[in-house]
C-alpha cells in the first residue's frame, strides 16, 4: 500500500511538472514572439519653395461674341450655315427675301438712266447757249437724286444679306426658312473662341499685387491648368462688393473651351515661400486629426541589427498642389514617412520598405 501511494505521488508530480513546464515554455515563447514586418512604401519629406498665388473664380467670355440679328425686317429665304460651324468674316449666314427691293432697284435704275440722258442733252444745249444755267443745275440735281435713290435700294438689299462680323463659330439657328423676322431678332450666336477672355474679381486689398501680363492658371474641368496672362484691370473698385474686376486672356487652340464656362483661377505672385511637402497619399485622416506614419530606425543592442518601425505622428496640413501636401507642423525635412500600406499599421509596427511594389493607399 505504501509503494502504491509513492507511485501515485510520483506520477502526479510528473504530470504537474510537465504541465508547469509547458506553461513556462508558452509564456517564454509569447514574450519573445514578434510579428513579421509589414511591407510598405515610403517617401521622404522635402523642403520646397512654393510660389504664392491669389485664388479666385470667374467665367470665360469671348473676345468677340454677338447674337446675329437683322437690321431690317423680312422673310427668311436661305440659311447658309449649320450648327457648330466655323465661319469667316464676311461669310453670308442668312438671306432675306429681296424681290420687292429688286423691282424697286430696276425702277430706280431706269430713272437714273433717264436722268443721265437728260443731263448729257442739257449739257450740250447749255454749251450752245440754248438753255440757262438754272435749267442745267436742275437736271444735275435730278441726276444726283436718281443716283442716291439707287444707292438707297442697294443698301436695303445689302442689309438683307446677314454676314459674319468676324471669324468664329456659330451656334444653333433660331429661325426657319419662310419665317418673318423683325429687326433685332436673334438668329444665331457667333462667338470667337480663340483666344478667350476670363473675367474674375479679387478683393480690393490685392490691387497693389496686380499688373498687366501677370501669369495666371485657369482650370475649367479639373484637368490640366491653362496658362494665361492678365490683359486688363478695371479702373474702379465695385462699391458694393469691394472687389475689383480683372480680365485675362487664355489660348484655346483646340476650341474645347466655350464662353460662359466656370473657371477656377490662380493669380501667381512673385513671392515664394518655404514649405515641407509630402505625397498626398501619406496623409491619413481621422476624427482626432490628420496623421502620418513616420519611419524610425531602432536598435535594441549592439549585437542585433537595426529595426524599422512606424510611429503615428499627427500633422497640420496646408494647401495641396499636384498631388503634394504642404505640412505646416509635425514633420521636418528628410523625415521618412509611409505612403502606402497604412491600413495594416499600428503605433510601433515593424515595417519593411519596398517601393518597387505598388500598394494600396490609405
Amino acid at each position: 500500500m505504501k509503494k502504491m501511494l509513492i507511485l501515485v505521488g510520483v506520477i502526479l508530480a510528473l504530470l504537474f511538472g510537465w504541465y508547469g513546464l509547458k506553461k513556462v515554455a508558452f509564456f517564454w515563447y509569447m514574450s519573445h514572439f514578434t510579428l513579421p514586418p509589414v511591407t510598405i512604401a515610403s517617401s521622404q519629406a522635402k523642403a520646397e519653395k512654393w510660389q504664392d498665388y491669389l485664388p479666385s473664380v470667374g467665367s470665360l467670355t469671348a473676345i468677340n461674341g454677338v447674337d446675329v440679328a437683322p437690321e431690317v425686317s423680312g422673310i427668311v429665304k436661305d440659311i447658309r450655315f449649320s450648327a457648330d460651324q466655323l465661319v469667316r468674316k464676311g461669310d453670308a449666314l442668312v438671306i432675306l427675301d429681296t424681290s420687292v427691293e429688286q423691282a424697286e432697284l430696276k425702277s430706280n435704275l431706269a430713272k437714273l438712266k433717264l436722268a443721265q440722258i437728260n443731263q448729257e442733252r442739257n449739257q450740250k444745249l447749255f454749251q450752245r447757249n440754248a438753255i440757262s444755267q438754272s435749267v442745267l443745275d436742275t437736271t444735275l440735281a435730278e441726276l444726283q437724286q436718281a443716283e442716291a435713290a439707287v444707292e438707297v435700294v442697294q443698301a436695303h438689299i445689302s442689309q438683307k444679306t446677314i454676314t459674319a462680323a468676324f471669324d468664329g463659330k456659330v451656334g444653333i439657328r433660331l429661325v426657319d426658312i419662310g419665317e418673318y423676322i423683325s429687326p433685332g431678332k436673334p438668329m444665331v450666336t457667333l462667338q470667337a473662341l480663340n483666344p478667350l477672355f476670363v473675367n474674375f474679381s479679387l478683393p480690393e486689398q490685392y490691387v497693389s499685387h496686380l499688373y498687366l501680363q501677370q501669369p495666371i492658371d485657369v482650370n475649367t474641368n479639373g484637368g490640366k491648368p491653362i496658362r494665361g496672362f492678365i490683359s486688363g484691370i478695371n479702373a474702379k473698385v465695385d462699391q458694393t462688393t469691394r472687389n475689383i474686376l480683372v480680365q485675362a486672356t487664355i489660348p484655346n487652340p483646340t476650341l474645347a473651351l466655350y464662353p460662359g464656362m466656370f473657371a477656377v483661377i490662380k493669380v501667381w505672385l512673385p513671392a515664394k515661400k518655404n514649405v515641407i511637402t509630402l505625397p498626398q497619399t501619406a496623409i491619413a485622416y481621422s476624427l482626432h486629426g490628420d496623421y502620418v506614419f513616420v519611419i524610425k530606425s531602432e536598435k535594441s543592442s549592439k549585437k542585433t541589427p537595426s529595426l524599422l518601425k512606424a510611429y503615428r505622428q499627427y500633422v497640420t496640413v496646408g494647401e495641396q498642389r499636384n498631388n503634394k501636401v504642404a505640412i505646416l507642423k509635425g514633420v521636418t525635412a528628410d523625415d521618412s514617412v509611409v505612403t502606402a500600406g497604412q491600413l495594416k499599421l499600428q503605433n510601433g509596427t515593424r515595417v519593411l520598405i519596398n517601393n518597387a511594389v505598388e500598394l494600396s493607399p490609405p
